[in-house]
């Protein structure tokens, strides 16, 4: 089985092609937006999972537990 990571540097866009429970386990932590029509491919190709926890105002932790949880190891992740 292909090992799962999560780079909290890595643009959100990438890692929602790279992985397709991406856009589901952001959804479901709090990141509405992004299944908002577009948003992955404008905003996503900057956004990392850093700088949208502050624009969104949802705790790394919560990001890192939410991935933890789904088998996901995190890279870059700092608390």
């Amino acid at each position: 089985m292909e090992e799962k990571i999560i780079d909290f540097e890595v643009p959100i866009n990438t890692l929602a092609q790279q992985y397709p429970d991406f856009v589901d386990t952001m959804y479901s932590i709090g990141f509405t937006k992004i299944k908002v029509p577009g948003m992955l491919g404008t905003v996503g190709k900057i956004i990392n999972l850093k700088k949208g926890s502050r624009a969104m105002g949802i705790p790394l932790e919560t990001i890192a537990k939410a991935f933890e949880e789904r088998g996901y190891q995190l890279k870059n992740y700092d608390k």
